[in-house]
This record gives structure tokens, C-alpha cells and sequence, in this order.
């Protein structure tokens, strides 16, 4: 259903990007909508860490907790994520960071979803792209805050 993809050029490091989208039990401290994050489990396989992870997500009365598998690429190259159950039919969630220079990357994220809750998926799909837009900038301003 509703599928976005931004490419951005930060001026930051590619491990500095990676490290600050793999920190998950900080998204409630910055990212919009999320009220509570939590990593549930942690494995190392092959050059993966793949970690399930509880998201509490919504505003006012919406608000749901859906639990995904996260998975590290040690090289922090890329970051892949899907729904493993909660309000979405399905989530897949891209984060690739490619390296510039020592100081700069770019940041590849691809988000498509649908969400179990009719009138929920109908208000998202109206709402999406400033909501992405939001998603986005949360993770850069945080960028800004920390390094």
C-alpha cells in the first residue's frame, strides 16, 4: 500500500547513521509517534545481528505495539526490518547508509506498509508523506543532538 523511498546526504559518518537508526531503545526519546521502543531478544548470525523489537506507536486513542525482526548487517551497511505482529498486514522497512567520505553519507530508507486497521490504514495513506517526511528529519535533527 503506501510505499515512500527518501535518499538523503547527511554530514555525518555512515557508522555514526547506522549506529543512531540501530539504537531502537532510544526512538522514544525522538521519533514522532513513538511512545515506547524495546529490544525483546538479540542473536548474532553469520555477519548479522538480528534483534526483535517492540515499538509502541500512535497518538490519542491510536496507539498499538507491533514487534519486528530487525536485522544489523555488521558491515552497517544496511538495516532491515519487518513486522512480525501487531496492527500491520505487513511492514518492510530499508535503511541502506553509503559511505561519501569520512564525514558524509547517504542514507537510503524504503518503508511499505498496510496496516490491519481499515480506518487506521485509510488515515495513514492520507497522511503519509508528511509523516514520512517527519520520520526522516526526526532521525537527522536527532543526528544533530548527538554528534
Amino acid at each position: 500500500m503506501p510505499k515512500q523511498e527518501e535518499r538523503k546526504t547527511v554530514s555525518y559518518a555512515k557508522d555514526q547513521m547506522f549506529d543512531l537508526v540501530a539504537d531502537i531503545d532510544s526512538y522514544s526519546e525522538f521519533l514522532p509517534w513513538c511512545n515506547r521502543s524495546k529490544i525483546i531478544d538479540t542473536k548474532i548470525e553469520d555477519d548479522k545481528k538480528i534483534l526483535i523489537a517492540d515499538l509502541e506507536i500512535g497518538y490519542d486513542q491510536f496507539v498499538y505495539t507491533y514487534r519486528s525482526e530487525v536485522i544489523l548487517h555488521t558491515d552497517k551497511s544496511e538495516i532491515n526490518v519487518r513486522n512480525l505482529d501487531g496492527p500491520f498486514k505487513y511492514l518492510d522497512n530499508n535503511w541502506k547508509f553509503l559511505a561519501i567520505s569520512e564525514s558524509e553519507c547517504e542514507i537510503q530508507f524504503i518503508i511499505d506498509f498496510e496496516l490491519n486497521i481499515s480506518l487506521l490504514d485509510i488515515l495513514m495513506k492520507r497522511f503519509f508523506d508528511l509523516a514520512f517526511q517527519k520520520m526522516v528529519d526526526a532521525f537527522i535533527n536527532r543526528a544533530k543532538e548527538i554528534y
